[in-house]
């Protein structure tokens, strides 16, 4: 590498960020799901009406910043996480979402 490709490429990494492997990433996503739609345009051609498509249904790959993404709705929980005070100024009782009955357990050890 010369000295100065090497001043363009430290250019570019000030200019758009840190080079790491997202953009291979990305692009390793989308070549797996343009396989996917490959296969799933021939099992198509080859397959008769009504018959099934043995290529199966496209899914979409994750990226790996959804990969360990929360779930949606992850933060709506918020209000919950707060304790609750009565007129004294004292911390009320959580009640747990769901009770738990051992009786429809099917894991509970029985007595």
């Amino acid at each position: 590498m010369t000295a100065r490709e090497y001043k363009e490429w430290e250019a570019y990494e000030r200019a758009a960020g840190p080079l790491d492997q997202a953009f291979e990433q990305e692009m390793l996503c989308e070549i797996h799901e343009l396989i996917q739609l490959n296969n799933i345009l021939t099992g198509a051609a080859i397959t008769k009406k009504g018959k099934k498509n043995p290529a199966g249904k496209f899914r979409k790959v994750l990226r790996p910043d959804e990969l360990y993404a929360p779930p949606e709705g992850w933060d709506d929980d918020e209000e919950d996480d707060e304790d609750e005070y009565d007129e004294k100024g004292l911390q009320k009782e959580r009640k747990p979402k769901s009770e738990y009955d051992p009786a429809t357990d099917p894991f509970a050890k029985n007595n």
